[in-house]
């Protein structure tokens, strides 16, 4: 047996269940992995809501295991495993699973593989205290960046790698608006924007949150988003040029002024609809005005890759707000909840003295 985070029946964040469930045997192809930490995400609450509607995964059949990502410690290789990974080595769990044979696959597209599949929404996820898994899901964590800030990075930081990078095609010396910055998404996007040489903006609501967000390396302002029309704060502070590139994850709340702010041309790049999936929409305001919107949810494998590297490169770590123990599940679903966070949320799993490692 071995202790996991267990959903038997969707609501609010009381049905989680601390327990034990039946260890599941792995391949020979695959690697075990003591998990030591995983971190919180949007996704989490979406899964344990049951949230059904367009562009949303068929409910998962419960009892379920949650998590989408997470770090660890191999303990075991599988006798067939095709990995240079050794007994000991410290892992991030990477949260897409996909065929790796179609031809995204083989370009590192992972995530738009017919087969995707996301740990901790189609297939039971990774907060458990051992994990088999493919050894193409793991990949070593840098030397300088402890398991507790590993956790916080594969679903985060790939997501917000994709959407400036790759999807959006950022460029030095760009203006980038993050709407709705306290959550790990969001921070991750300021980060990669500020170091790779754009001019960060940013909204919240909340004195606390603006200046804890106004604090951030490269952040030039942030905007109070409280009421609809902040728009035209940020044409005024822009000097009526608006920006080129925003990072999109509330949704209907925030849709019309993140649209009314970007310069012709701009891209909006959507990952998530917090506050909701049906927002007014003036066509006229996208096609007249050059503007861009596109979807850019979880990246492939390159994706992954290469935004770790920066984060060592540039020494860079994520923002944790709290980390708590996985007997407190509950409280930490609360958090994200209620948006209470600036930063990840992470909870940690009791491994004895392999968290030190």
């Amino acid at each position: 047996m071995t202790r996991a985070v267990v959903l038997n029946e969707y609501g609010d964040p009381s049905v989680l269940r601390v327990g034990d469930i039946p260890e599941v045997s792995g391949l020979p192809s695959q690697v075990l992995v003591g998990v030591c930490a995983s971190g919180l995400n949007r996704l989490d609450l979406f899964v344990r809501q049951g949230l059904t509607g367009p562009g949303v995964r068929s409910p998962r059949e419960l009892p379920h295991v949650m998590g989408a990502e997470g770090a660890g410690v191999v303990l075991e290789v599988g006798p067939q495993a095709e990995t240079d990974l050794q007994v000991g080595d410290r892992v991030m769990i990477f949260s897409g699973v996909s065929c790796r044979r179609c031809r995204y696959c083989r370009r590192g597209e992972t995530s738009r593989c017919a087969q995707y599949a996301i740990l901790g929404e189609d297939l039971w996820g990774v907060q458990r205290e051992r994990l088999w898994i493919d050894p193409t899901n793991l990949l070593s964590v840098p030397a300088r960046m402890s398991l507790v800030e590993a956790a916080a990075v594969p679903t985060t930081y790939t997501t917000a790698w994709t959407m400036l990078l790759t999807a959006g095609h950022l460029r030095v010396g760009e203006k980038v608006l993050v709407v709705g910055a306290s959550g790990g998404v969001s921070v991750a996007a300021i980060q990669i924007a500020a170091e790779a040489g754009a001019e960060v903006w940013a909204t919240t609501r909340g004195t606390a949150k603006r200046d804890r967000i106004a604090a951030l390396p490269g952040v030039r302002g942030v905007l109070d988003s409280s009421e609809r029309g902040w728009h035209e704060d940020l044409l005024d502070v822009t000097e009526g040029t608006g920006v080129d590139v925003i990072v999109e994850s509330v949704g209907a709340p925030t849709w019309r002024d993140s649209i009314q702010s970007l310069s012709p041309g701009g891209r909006m790049m959507l990952c998530g609809a917090t506050g909701g999936d049906e927002p007014n929409i003036s066509i006229r305001e996208i096609y007249q005005s050059h503007r861009q919107i596109i979807g850019a949810p979880l990246g492939g494998w390159n994706d992954f890759v290469d935004v770790v590297a920066m984060l060592d490169r540039c020494a860079l770590r994520p923002l944790l707000h709290a980390v708590m123990p996985m007997e407190q599940i509950v409280e930490a679903h609360r958090i994200l909840e209620e948006s209470a966070h600036v930063g990840k949320v992470v909870v940690t799993i009791d491994q004895g003295d392999l968290a030190a490692v």
